[in-house]
């Protein structure tokens, strides 16, 4: 849709003015008076409406046509071009040969140009389970001090089975499930623990 602006830069070129959003009113800034009326600018946008129109046919083609560049291409080596255009294009293309590759180098640089596959993106449930499937355990040293510091601030003693359970069960963070680590003191390891504290 051409606007009002198009219009009044139609009739009036290099004319100063504003359109009013809300109700399509003309503010003009150079002239105390208005040398065009609103008729006549409604009349122009019509007129630029129907030639945009009228020529829709040029801006489906332009889109659809090979480029000016694929055009030329097709016209040399169809040999349609005059003898001397064909000897500058030949010479350039003497001067900047096509590189030729051997099919060894043809596979390698294929190879090269395909796109490198990301890691594979594991949920931390996955990532838990290949960290078992390797023999990696997970390692409680710092929840073991966590602990440890709560227990001086809090003075409330925490017995060997809550610290177990809250162990076993570790939230991560941006995970939506709570991950069982698995237990890695003994009853045992863990009185040695406590007395030597």
């Amino acid at each position: 849709m051409i606007g009002k602006i198009q219009a009044i830069q139609s009739l009036v070129p290099g004319a100063e003015v504003s359109v009013a959003v809300h109700d399509d009113s003309v503010t003009w800034i150079n002239y105390e008076n208005p040398p065009i009326t609103d008729e006549q600018i409604a009349a122009e946008q019509q007129r630029l409406q129907m030639i945009h129109d009228w020529h829709e046919y040029r801006r489906n083609r332009a889109v659809e046509y090979p480029t000016i560049q694929e055009q030329l291409d097709a016209l040399y080596h169809a040999g349609v071009f005059p003898a001397e255009m064909t000897a500058r294009i030949r010479a350039v293309k003497e001067k900047y040969p096509t590189p030729t590759m051997t099919p060894e180098q043809l596979a390698e640089f294929n190879k090269q140009q395909q796109p490198v596959e990301e890691p594979e993106k594991l949920s931390v449930e996955q990532w838990f389970e290949e960290q078992k499937n390797v023999g990696v355990q997970l390692d409680f040293e710092r929840e073991q001090q966590h602990w440890i510091a709560q227990q001086q601030v809090s003075n409330t003693p925490m017995t060997r089975e809550e610290w177990l359970e809250s162990q076993l069960k570790i939230e991560v963070p941006g995970a939506k499930t709570t991950v069982t680590a698995p237990q890695t003191m003994t009853r045992e390891e863990w009185l040695a623990w406590q007395k030597s504290l």
